[in-house]
This record gives C-alpha cells, structure tokens and sequence, in this order.
C-alpha cells in the first residue's frame, strides 16, 4: 500500500497554507481546509453547508455569481481565477485571490477553489509601485508565461515617451509601438531570450508621441519565486533615457576623431618640418625631437637623441642662461640668436624660440618646448654679399684712380712735348723722363687690370654648399 494512501485527504489539505474549500452546485460549502476557517474567522462545523457568497462583499456578489455559473456550465476540468472582496465572520474585509477548477464527484458538478488572502502583498505591491513612480526609470514586469506581455509598468513612462502608463497596463500601447523602427527586431529579440539569459541589457532609440527619438538602455532580468525550485515569478525590465550620455558619447567620439586627424597632422607637420623642434625636461634632456632635430644637432639617430642634453650643445652657457631667464620672466622667447656646437664639434648659427609648459594644477615647470631655426648659411651667403660689395667697391675706386693717373700722363706728356721743341740742354733729362712715365703707365695699367678681375670675379658669388661653406679657394689674380 501506498504511504500517501495511510493519510487521510483532510490531514493534507489542512496542511496546505491557503484556503481551500468545495463548493456545491447549488453554492453551499462543502468542505473547507483549516486555512480557510482562519481566514473566514469561522469554524468547520459552521462553514459546512454555508453559501459561500455570504463571504463575498456586496460590490464582488452578482460578479462572483456569474463566475461560478460559468464554471458549472462548463466542462468538467474548467479552470479559471479572479480576485474578490471576502468579508470574514466579523465583517472584516479581505482581498482575496481565487483560483478554481470544476470536478465531477457523484455524478455532480462541484468546484474546487483555492482562497488565498493577498490583502498585505497587494498593499506591498501598491506601496512599492507608489515608489516606483517617484524614479525617472521607466520599471515594467512582462509574465513568465509570456516574455512579452506587461503585467506591471510605472508612471514614468509619460516623461519618457508622453504616454500614460495606463496605455501600456490596458494593452492599447507596448513598448514596440515607440522602438525606433530601424531597432524594432532587436527589441523584440532582446525580449524573447530573456528568459534563457537570464539577465542582459540593450541599448536603442525609441520614438515618443511627441516625436522626440531618444535614446534608451534597457536593463532586463528573471526573478524567481521564493522557495520556488527556479520557478519564474516575473521578468523585470528597467528602462532608463540615456539620450544626453548617447549624445555626449557621440560628440566625444567625434571629437576624439577630430583630435586624432589633428594629432595626425600636427604630427606630420612637425615630422617634415625643416626646422629642429624639441622638447627638453628643466634639466635639458630631450624628451622629444624630430627629423630635423636630430639632423641639426649631428645625433645618428633616435636613440642617441634621447639619451643626449641640450646644455651640452651651447656653445656658450651664458646664452643658456639667458635664454632660461627670459622665458622665466616673460614666458616665451623669440627668435633669440644663438650659437651650437653638433655632436661633430661644427659651429652652427641659429635662432630659437621657446616657451614653458608648467603643471595645470600644481603650476610647477614641466618641460621647455623649442623651435632652432639654423641660420648658418643665410649668414654666409650675407658675409660673401657683403664681401662681394666691398670688392666691387674697392676695384671701381682703383679703377677711378687709375683714370686720374691717365689724365696726369696726359697732361705731362703734352708739356714734355712742348718742351721738346727747345731741346736746348733737355735732351737727355727728357728721355729719362719719358722712360720713367712708360714704366709709371705699365704699373697703372697693371693696376687697372686688377681692379677689373676683381670686379668681373666677385660679380658671381662662390658656390655656397649646404652646410653653409664655400667650394672655393684662395683666388689668385694674374696681373702681368
């Protein structure tokens, strides 16, 4: 025999929490559970032939009369369940939840109901939705049975998408209806795994009856029931406006990419750049510096940079001094000529601008950041410009002087020619003379050659090679 078979039924439904009782066809009880008599606040003995609408409150009896008409008249196993106010023994009313289902019990149609008292936990679910409308989330149960049905959903749904929560409760509105269309499949995905996730969380557009398209992320999650051997009790969602932190992200990402193109850029100009730009620690140890950098001070390649210091490349620590004190002073110096050694020992003549980047919240000096124009060769090409006019110069007044001596030849030859018709006594003293003007004009002839090579040669410059040197070398004037 079976062990179940040595219990009396009665022992077990007295054991069950929530009321049960049976109701006749004609509306009498039955039979009722100990759960029930506490409820009703009514013993067994009196509750038994008891109808069972002298419990129900006035404004439930004609609703709960059709109820259980509609059970009779239907087919035996007919299940079906409804809430109704139960006053007790002492008029105390309850709102009670109940379940029933038809039996068929000596060829009669009676009713098996389970009464349960859901006064306090529907007041919790009042109070808890009362709270629930005080946060700016939009919180809405769907049923276990049905991912997609909304059993529950708070007020905040008329700020977040100006239709009343109401809308939703009644079925005239689903959350659906307002997903953005271009996101409508992946919502409905989101809502149907649910339950196989268990927890997850989406992001998407929904479009409100105002016509606002905003931005929400919704936070999904299977509750269990208590005791309930991982049966679902609910799925909650809740819904939050995550338009302005969307929107900000865009803009963020946005600028991030403008940032980046402009880094890109910055950092090809600074890359191509022919003048030498660096960075150095206070101490002067090069924290940065480009190709041109590392070509002008003469290091071999990066590395080496990184591990040299501008001090060492002054040709006159004095200059440094100035340099440090008059960014100190005004901030920044400018165009600042200077003179540095490379590595190989060559002298360069530069011109450097330079500022300070100090800490933003401590105020203390970071970093020098510095540009070194090299000015080497344009001061070169200056000193033989220069040169050249001085030259030019010198050989137009050697050339105007031989002009003066010419014209003194003149003069003297015409006088020695007039001396020359009275020979008396002159004769010899004249040919001497006329021997050392010769010499005297071939001397300036030599010099007004000189002066015309200098002139023809110092018209064309020299050759100036990159690093600023002539390819010239000594000039040597023929001047016989």
């Amino acid at each position: 025999m079976s062990p179940l078979k040595k219990i009396d039924t009665t022992e077990l439904l007295d054991m069950i929490t929530q009321g049960v009782v049976l109701v006749e066809e004609n509306g009498r009880i039955a039979f009722s559970n100990d759960s029930f008599t506490e409820i009703s606040d009514m013993d067994k003995e009196i509750l038994t032939g008891m109808r069972f609408s002298e419990f129900v409150a006035d404004k439930d009896t004609r609703r709960m009369d059709i109820f259980f008409k509609q059970l009779i008249q239907s087919v035996e196993g007919t299940k079906d369940s409804t809430e109704f106010i139960l006053k007790d023994r002492s008029g105390t009313e309850h709102l009670v939840e109940i379940n029933a289902r038809t039996i068929l019990y000596e060829n009669k149609t009676d009713i098996l109901a389970s009464v349960a008292d859901i006064t306090e936990s529907r007041k919790t679910t009042n109070e808890l939705k009362k709270l629930l409308d005080l946060i700016p989330e939009v919180v809405l149960t769907t049923s276990p049975e049905d991912n997609i049905r909304i059993v529950n959903i708070s007020n905040a749904t008329e700020k977040l998408c100006a239709i009343p929560s109401e809308e939703f409760a009644s079925g005239t509105f689903h959350i659906f209806d307002i997903v953005h269309p271009d996101d409508c499949d992946q919502v409905i995905r989101f809502y149907h795994e649910i339950t196989d996730k268990e927890f997850d969380a989406l992001e998407y557009r929904i479009v409100s009856a105002d016509g606002q398209t905003k931005w929400v992320n919704d936070a999904a999650e299977v509750v269990y029931k208590m005791g309930g051997r991982g049966k679902i009790e609910k799925i909650l969602h809740v819904i939050r406006d995550v338009t302005e932190r969307k929107m900000h992200m865009q803009r963020l990402t946005s600028a991030l990419e403008n940032l980046r193109i402009s880094e890109q850029r910055y950092r090809n100009i600074i890359e191509t750049a022919t003048d030498a730009i660096f960075i150095v620690t206070p101490d002067g140890v090069f924290e940065q510096i480009n190709p041109a950098g590392i070509k002008l001070f003469g290091f071999s390649d990066m590395e080496q940079a990184m591990a040299g210091n501008i001090n060492d490349h002054y040709l006159d620590l004095t200059q440094r001094a100035h340099v440090i004190h008059k960014i100190k002073t005004e901030g920044e110096i400018t165009d600042y000529p200077i003179k540095i050694k490379t590595c190989g020992k060559e002298i360069r003549e530069v011109t450097m601008t330079a500022g300070a980047k100090k800490n933003r919240d401590t105020g203390e000096l970071e970093s020098y950041q510095a540009i070194i124009h090299d000015i080497t060769v344009t001061l070169h090409k200056k000193e033989i410009q220069t040169y050249r006019r001085t030259m030019k110069g010198l050989s137009d007044s050697i050339n105007n002087l031989a002009q003066t001596y010419f014209s003194y030849i003149g003069l003297m030859k015409e006088n020695l020619d007039d001396m020359k018709q009275h020979p008396e006594k002159r004769d010899t003293g004249m040919e001497e003379l006329m021997a050392d003007i010769l010499s005297f004009r071939q001397s300036l002839e030599r010099l007004a050659r000189l002066g015309k090579i200098a002139r023809d040669t110092y018209a064309k410059p020299p050759d100036i090679s990159p690093d600023g040197t002539s390819n010239e070398g000594m000039y040597y004037f023929e001047t016989s």
